[in-house]
């Protein structure tokens, strides 16, 4: 399918670094989170509050298995997209995930600017180490891992680009 996926923890940049490689690469770029609100006329939070987790991951795998069968694109996923196995197996058949790490002590800032993030909300820098921790093994599943400290957008983007042709190219 030849997308390129954006998987990570949250608040890592996934939608910011989209932005950037879309300007490079002229692909579309979908954000799985930005189309649920959308599609429910709710936020992320409303909906984790109003309806719960489950429901939530449910949409979210609605959408990530529509979006995974076009061609082309830029997809940046929630951070606990990856977790799921079937989409996690089928992400990687055919297209480029890239995992972007940040560290967490930067995350943790960037997560309590704002109340966007319902499985950040009210967390200590220690749980959210925790959550992190439990997520690591699946994000490291990806085609590759890019570290995001001290880079700017469009860094990551070339960065991106780089090896997605090397991907491509069969040389990754």
């Amino acid at each position: 399918m030849n997308n390129i996926i954006l998987v990570g923890f949250m608040a890592v940049g996934k939608t910011t670094i989209g932005k950037s490689l879309k300007k490079k690469i002229s692909y579309s770029l979908f954000d799985i989170d930005k189309l649920i609100e959308k599609e429910k006329k709710m936020t992320i939070s409303e909906i984790f509050k109003q309806k719960g987790e489950e429901y939530f991951r449910n949409i979210e795998k609605d959408v990530a298995l529509r979006l995974l069968n076009r061609n082309n694109n830029i997809i940046s996923t929630g951070g606990g997209l990856f977790l799921n196995e079937e989409i996690r197996n089928i992400a990687l058949k055919n297209n480029f995930v890239v995992f972007l790490d940040l560290d967490i002590n930067e995350i943790y800032k960037r997560v309590n600017r704002n109340d966007f993030r319902p499985l950040a909300k009210g967390k200590t820098l220690l749980e959210l180490k925790e959550l992190y921790k439990m997520r690591l093994p699946f994000y490291l599943k990806s085609n590759i891992r890019i570290i995001a400290d001290n880079k700017s957008p469009k860094q990551i983007a070339e960065e991106i680009e780089e090896n997605y042709y090397k991907w491509l190219n069969k040389e990754i």
